[in-house]
């Protein structure tokens, strides 16, 4: 018991270090922010970012999740709270949160605490439902829109979404509290191996960027001074508002819960040649319409990454002596991750975008964390500010 305990308040102070850290560079980045807009917005900033840093830390979990047995209303608390946050968020700068269809945001926030409630399952095996769960959190997410921006700060050059970092909160705690999900990985944690695993995957990366686009003639290396101070404040800027406003949301979701979740769902299946066969025929059929009705010249492109990442999947599968389905769930999200960029216009971006899904999905899965992973997943984005890709 005394060592929970420990590790208990060790999760908290190391969430708040990082909190306290996070906002001393948000105001470096944001110094130009007048007094009022900071005085506003740096509570919300310490209380989401502190929960961000905290909720889904093992030792918070295992402490909380013996509480909220004693009584089924108490699961109800955490997010109602959000709830609060993100409307006193939008009622103090003067905005309703209630107009429109905006006003239903409050039960789809409840939602996937009160139907994991309602469906009663805990721990594995993974169903069906879990994925669609997944969906059914993340696809609305892309769309509710209160009408005014939620970025913190809110009338400032923006530290991410209130509203999106509401939602990533709703679901570590829905998932992970109520459903027993593990392995999501939502909680930041330092390790040399996973470091380096996330750094070699980003190199990896850039290294295929760079040949790739040596004989694709794609790439331009003019335009910024990557010697200048100001170049590495721009690049700093731009890596932590990546890494914060759309890697962590992404990675959570596509990552900690559809990656992990699919995983588990063809191992204990002990089937994965048949979802490997599946989600192969489905990939390449979605490449080519994808290439068909975006770019017709390009129409091969798609195809041949699908062919590029599920080949190299089968065969680490067949070598696996006791785990089967990590590498067929790393293949069928990383094309899912890649195709839902077809909103770019450009099969080119496309193709790259299930590459990286696989250096995200691989570090995930070698480090289970979603922290990782949105590393790999900043660090891909800003080297496109860099190459200009």
């Amino acid at each position: 018991m005394k060592e929970t305990s420990t590790s208990y308040n060790r999760a908290l102070l190391t969430g708040a270090g990082l909190t306290l850290l996070l906002f001393a560079l948000f105001l470096i980045t944001n110094w130009k922010l007048s007094a009022q807009e900071l005085f506003m917005d740096s509570p919300f900033f310490l209380a989401i970012y502190f929960l961000i840093f905290t909720v889904g830390h093992p030792a918070i979990m295992a402490h909380w999740q013996e509480r909220l047995k004693e009584g089924t209303e108490k699961v109800l608390v955490f997010p109602i709270l959000l709830i609060v946050l993100l409307y006193a968020y939008l009622i103090i700068h003067g905005h309703t949160p209630f107009q429109g269809s905006a006003g239903l945001f409050i039960f789809y926030l409840l939602f996937p605490t009160v139907g994991f409630l309602a469906f009663k399952k805990t721990s594995l095996p993974v169903v069906w439902s879990d994925i669609i769960f997944v969906l059914l959190i993340v696809i609305p997410a892309t769309s509710i829109s209160f009408g005014t921006g939620t970025s913190l700060p809110f009338n400032g050059s923006g530290f991410s979404n209130a509203m999106r970092l509401v939602i990533m909160l709703s679901a570590v705690y829905s998932f992970g509290y109520i459903r027993n999900l593990s392995d999501a990985g939502f909680f930041p944690n330092f390790r040399w191996q996973s470091l380096l695993t996330a750094l070699g995957a980003w190199l990896s990366f850039v290294l295929l960027i760079v040949v790739l686009g040596y004989f694709g003639n794609f790439l331009n290396f003019s335009g910024n001074d990557v010697f200048t101070s100001k170049f590495a404040y721009e690049w700093v800027k731009d890596f932590v508002r990546i890494f914060v406003g759309t890697a962590l949301f992404e990675e959570l979701f596509l990552r900690g819960l559809l990656q992990n979740i699919l995983a588990k769902k063809i191992t204990q299946s002990g089937k994965w040649p048949v979802y490997w066969k599946w989600g192969f025929i489905i990939f390449f059929l979605l490449s080519f319409f994808t290439g068909y009705f975006v770019q017709l010249k390009m129409a091969w492109f798609p195809m041949l990454i699908t062919v590029l990442i599920f080949i190299p999947a089968y065969f680490i599968e067949k070598k696996q002596v006791t785990l089967h389905g990590p590498y067929t769930s790393l293949a069928i999200t990383s094309l899912f991750f890649g195709l839902v960029h077809f909103h770019s216009g450009s099969l080119l971006f496309v193709g790259l975008a299930s590459i990286a899904g696989w250096a995200y999905g691989y570090t995930y899965m070698k480090t289970k964390s979603v922290f990782y992973a949105a590393l790999v997943h900043a660090l891909v984005n800003s080297s496109e500010f860099l190459f200009h890709i």
